[in-house]
């Protein structure tokens, strides 16, 4: 399990050292990693003190990676949805049939 950690957390690290490199088109400075191991370091430490806990948080890590290379690909999940919602024009919008009159604060002219 340990060796799953240490894959997980170089999986991390090229993730996001491939997003720096992909967006900024430099190479990533030796402190943005800090964080990335931070939290594999503190899993790595629960899984060493509670030895029944460890294949939750080598879950917990993989699924880390997962998310990350979620938001990694070109347009990303949430791209996805939004590409959706565009595509369905706004269909979840009914319409009343009243329109704001001008000079008024509400629709139908009382306000």
């Amino acid at each position: 399990m340990k060796s799953g950690i240490l894959a997980a957390y170089l999986a991390a690290v090229g993730i996001v050292g491939w997003r720096i490199v992909h967006q900024e088109h430099r190479l990533p400075a030796p402190g943005v990693f800090l964080g990335v191991t931070g939290l594999f370091l503190a899993g790595a430490l629960v899984s060493e003190w509670v030895p029944k806990a460890e294949s939750l948080v080598l879950a917990g890590l993989v699924g880390l990676d997962v998310a990350a290379f979620l938001n990694v690909l070109p347009a990303g999940l949430g791209g996805q949805i939004s590409q959706a919602e565009a595509a369905q024009g706004g269909a979840g919008r009914q319409a009343t049939g009243t329109t704001q009159a001008p000079g008024t604060s509400t629709a139908g002219g009382r306000g």
